[in-house]
């Protein structure tokens, strides 16, 4: 496994935690920003807090910190071929109850952190999983105390940048696909670009290669959507031969 960057303050010495405030609001979550803080220094981390599927009253989002609902249901293709253990639970989650809701949201927490811990430890350029919060997870913040570090789509780079940037994104998703899975929502505003870097971020949609029917069609898309980008802004990718590189990686776990 990979180890944890030795900046971070890990559970292994007593620190104090301060939020900073919402960072970013998406579909399903929002992210704030935590200052953790040991005797000898201090390090800054992302906290990614999934909306409740359900309320059960008035007000619920608001004293749980949310400025609104989940938006994101529809997500039948990305659970393809995950499974619950108990047929219980998998009714319930087919039937959308409150109870298969309350399941499908922790499972889509626990999943990103698998994912974005699989893509770590596979050397993909991604923030430092750092462990389960509660309904979400703690990851390595990017950008500093001035401002966070802009997407890919928000970034203004020379064309220098752009190329090395292109590069990066395909070297990256080799990675992500040699170790066996997609990301399946990849795009611009999915990359950030943070000290010359791009960094995938986002991976609750994440597809196994090896289970989930849907998963080349995902890769396909991921593909096309960084490449439309790219060819906007100068620098095309070959989004087929890209694409047909990926699938005979894939093909070879």
């Amino acid at each position: 496994m990979r180890p944890l960057p030795s900046w971070i303050i890990t559970d292994e010495v007593e620190y104090t935690e301060r939020e900073l405030g919402n960072l970013k609001s998406g579909k399903e979550a929002e992210i704030f920003v935590i200052e953790r803080c040991s005797e000898d220094r201090s390090c800054l981390l992302a906290h990614k807090r999934y909306r409740p599927r359900t309320v059960s009253h008035k007000g619920e989002l608001e004293e749980l910190g949310f400025t609104r609902a989940n938006q994101f249901m529809h997500d039948l293709a990305y659970r393809d071929g995950r499974k619950f253990a108990k047929s219980r639970d998998r009714r319930a989650a087919e039937r959308m109850t409150k109870y298969g809701k309350r399941l499908l949201t922790e499972r889509w927490t626990g999943h990103e952190l698998e994912m974005l811990q699989r893509a770590w430890d596979a050397g993909v350029n991604v923030p430092c999983p750092v462990g389960a919060r509660g309904e979400g997870l703690l990851m390595q913040y990017l950008g500093d105390l001035d401002s966070a570090a802009p997407s890919l789509g928000q970034a203004r780079l020379e064309r220098d940048a752009i190329v090395s940037a292109r590069e990066q994104v395909v070297e990256n998703l080799e990675l992500l696909v040699g170790a066996g899975f997609v990301h399946a929502d990849l795009s611009a505003y999915n990359l950030l670009w943070w000290q010359e870097r791009v960094w995938f971020i986002d991976f609750p949609q994440a597809v196994d290669v090896t289970v989930n029917h849907h998963a080349f069609e995902f890769l396909h898309r991921d593909v096309a959507n960084v490449g439309e980008w790219f060819r906007r802004h100068g620098a095309p990718i070959d989004v087929e031969e890209v694409y047909a590189r990926l699938v005979a990686l894939a093909a070879t776990r």
